[in-house]
């Protein structure tokens, strides 16, 4: 049925608050069966504050080989022993405080025995030797039957727990490290990894080149990033910011199409959010046969390399809503990070706003307001057609459930509201504080809020518990007649939830 277009105007101008909608709940089932339990943030034992990864790749039997080391420090007195996670992998030796320890494998778990137990504050590395034939978290890529020409590759995809297929760790985001990744790949390739190119070394004997990479801001270990390949690099700078990107040969136009407004947009995020960029370098790295759009890894973002448009195709399909929505993630899910999953909305609900904000920024409010017209459709598609859920939602069965329009989208339009709500100098002062107080650590929606309260001096907590902890949105029902005689219109708009 065709809707009358005025309603359609009316429906905007209802405001960012309220949703009109015509729809109906058809299909629309529990997000989550009743069986399936809350999950909560992990407790930890321990705290790991660097991961040294030192790793050889094996192109023709897809594998990985190397040695993880750990330091990491007690949480707790007389800590015997720890766990870590490593799926599908042979470890073949374990060592602590420089001694032979002894291990078990149990399903997905390496349970270390410390040689003595460690108090409470003490320190002590934990180098594991293991390999892998990776099925998830690094994949490799090449020529198949079907694409004769494909390139060959490899590169990783941590989020949300799939690191430990590719090298054992503490897999889950309420822990963050300093990493060091040094990756050895065969002399014609070149690996990136997170932070600052330290030393490229080559051994003619084994035709290989070992990269040596160090990120000295801690991050979360599903950040941890490499992507090995045959591509050149693109210089570009955004002030002192070294701005990279890596592609195949004879990309190098489609990147600067694809990616060149990069260094804009960092500019425009420091002044928006008041924070500079914070780490040494920002690359992007446009790989084959990508499972998602893009990764925010932490200063080495991964993009699927169908982002590369040639001349023709850049008019209609720009890259920059993905380019932009990775690169605030530098800020919001890397410099903060959700402590557990069922806030990633503070990862992924804040990319998505800043992504609108580029908009704005770039080609002015009309655009931004369709671009928010846009997700308050999609989101309202999954509200209707699929399930329901609050924002901040702890029953899942695997975390990736989680990342679907409420969490983008509905993350996003609720930004919005509290812009609308505060004003912008208010929201915008609200935010840097909230990075601020928090940068280089974990984040639940709590933090926001009281970012907020403390900026504004409000009590927002029936903004958050309406938007954020409950489900659903204000449903309308608008009817309207017509006095001819009169020639009087009047509409009647109905809440029902």
């Amino acid at each position: 049925m065709h809707r009358p277009r005025f309603l359609d105007q009316m429906a905007m101008e209802l405001g960012d608050r309220c949703a009109f909608s015509a729809r109906f709940a058809r299909g629309r089932r529990p997000f989550q069966p009743e069986h399936i339990e809350a999950k909560w943030a992990r407790d930890r034992t321990f705290d790991v504050s660097h991961i040294k990864l030192e790793v050889n790749l094996d192109f023709a039997a897809r594998a990985v080989s190397g040695t993880a080391t750990h330091r990491l420090s007690a949480i707790v007195d007389d800590l015997s022993g720890a766990e870590f996670d490593a799926a599908e992998m042979a470890i073949s030796a374990v060592r602590v405080l420089g001694e032979a320890a002894t291990f078990e494998c149990e399903g997905a778990k390496l349970k270390i025995r410390f040689p003595r137990a460690i108090s409470a504050g003490e320190q002590a590395e934990v180098a594991i030797d293991y390999s892998a034939v990776p099925r998830r978290g690094l994949y490799f890529v090449g020529p198949d039957e079907a694409y004769p020409d494909k390139p060959v590759e490899a590169w990783t995809q941590g989020e949300d727990e799939d690191s430990h297929y590719w090298f054992p760790c503490y897999d889950y985001p309420n822990d963050r490290v300093t990493s060091e990744v040094i990756a050895t790949v065969p002399d014609k390739f070149t690996a990136v990894s997170n932070g600052a190119l330290l030393s490229v070394t080559s051994d003619p004997s084994r035709g290989a080149r070992t990269f040596h990479w160090r990120h000295e801001v801690a991050h979360s270990a599903y950040l941890i990033s490499l992507a090995v390949g045959e591509v050149v690099e693109i210089q570009d700078r955004a002030g002192d910011v070294p701005v990279l990107y890596y592609v195949h040969p004879g990309r190098e136009d489609d990147a600067r199409r694809a990616f060149g407004n990069t260094p804009r947009m960092i500019q425009f995020f420091e002044r928006r959010i008041g924070v500079p960029y914070p780490y040494a370098k920002y690359s992007q790295v446009a790989v084959t046969d990508f499972i998602f759009g893009g990764m925010e890894n932490t200063s080495a973002t991964t993009q699927t390399a169908d982002t590369l448009h040639d001349a023709r195709a850049h008019l209609d399909f720009t890259s920059d809503p993905l380019v932009a929505h990775e690169l605030a993630h530098q800020w919001w899910g890397d410099l903060l990070t959700c402590r557990d999953w069922a806030h990633a909305w503070l990862n992924e609900g804040f990319a998505t706003y800043f992504e609108a904000l580029w908009c704005e920024e770039d080609k002015g409010a009309d655009e931004f307001a369709w671009n928010l017209r846009q997700d308050r459709e999609n989101y309202l598609d999954e509200d209707s057609h699929r399930y329901r859920r609050p924002i901040v939602c702890n029953r899942y069965r695997a975390p990736i459930e989680l990342f679907d329009r409420h969490l983008y989208e509905k993350g996003c339009l609720v930004l919005h509201m509290l812009r609308r709500e505060v004003g912008d100098a208010l929201f915008f002062r609200a935010l840097n504080l909230y990075c601020t107080r928090h940068r280089g650590g974990n984040v639940i929606t709590q933090d926001l809020q009281r970012a907020f309260e403390d900026a504004t001096g409000r009590n927002l907590d029936w903004f958050f518990d309406q938007w954020v902890y409950r489900e659903g949105h204000p449903e309308l029902e608008v009817s309207h007649s017509f006095d001819d005689k009169r020639k009087l219109l009047s509409v009647t708009v109905k809440q029902t939830h």
